[in-house]
């Protein structure tokens, strides 16, 4: 009867939403007292859309809109198009042609950063524009040469603290600004975390987040812990 007690049992937590490989699992999962969980599209909705532009001192907020605009414009991830939507919407910087002879930059896990370089056509200066975590945009531009803003620190530091994601924005060897990224998290999630820790079962947040926005998110969701 093993097997028949295996498969009422899938079935069962198949009627609640949960797929079970096999009835083991089933069986395992009355063992368990520890719940990793993923942060982006399980304890928030996932799509992080752009909120505000923070430009650097000395820089207007139009050039900062206008960079970032221009290195998201290949960028098909819901925060690449909100980068494009924000700067079209409060600065009314439309999407545009790049006439020029020019590369964009894709993200990847190594460089944690995007862009595009432009380069020189007739009266047109060569640009290279990069948006990304702080420290690789920070290495970037010091490998150029060029200084990283304490101001600049302080707002990624902000941004952080109140559960946002910090982008921040460089052009050559200057930095520009920081884009405000917003996470939301999902309604209902600190009450189903109170429910699994009365149950005996610890959860843990897991996230690729800095440690200063991944610790204001589970204090939000209510998790038990989280790794950053």
């Amino acid at each position: 009867l093993l097997s028949a007690i295996g498969i009422a049992g899938m079935d069962r937590l198949l009627q609640r939403n949960v797929l079970a490989m096999s009835g083991r699992a089933v069986e395992a999962a009355g063992d368990i007292d520890v719940l990793l969980l993923d942060k982006t599209g399980t304890i928030t909705l996932g799509n992080r859309m752009a909120s505000e532009f923070v430009p650097a001192p000395g820089v207007t907020p139009e050039r900062l809109a206008d960079a970032a605009q221009l290195a998201s414009l290949a960028d098909e991830t819901p925060e690449g198009r909100s980068i494009v939507v924000l700067a079209k919407d409060k600065y009314n910087l439309r999407g545009r042609e790049i006439p020029v002879p020019h590369a964009f930059v894709p993200f990847t896990a190594q460089t944690r950063m995007s862009g595009i370089d432009v380069s020189a056509h007739g009266s047109v200066p060569a640009r290279s524009i990069r948006k990304g975590a702080a420290d690789n945009v920070r290495a970037w531009v010091g490998s150029q040469g060029g200084p990283y803003p304490a101001a600049v620190g302080d707002t990624v530091a902000k941004i952080a603290s109140q559960g946002g994601t910090p982008l921040v924005v460089a052009e050559g060897r200057e930095i520009l600004g920081v884009i405000f990224l917003k996470d939301v998290v999902k309604g209902g999630i600190k009450e189903r975390f109170a429910q699994l820790r009365a149950m005996g079962i610890r959860t843990v947040m897991i996230t690729g987040d800095n440690p200063l926005t991944a610790a204001a998110i589970a204090a939000e969701a209510g998790v038990d812990d989280y790794l950053a």
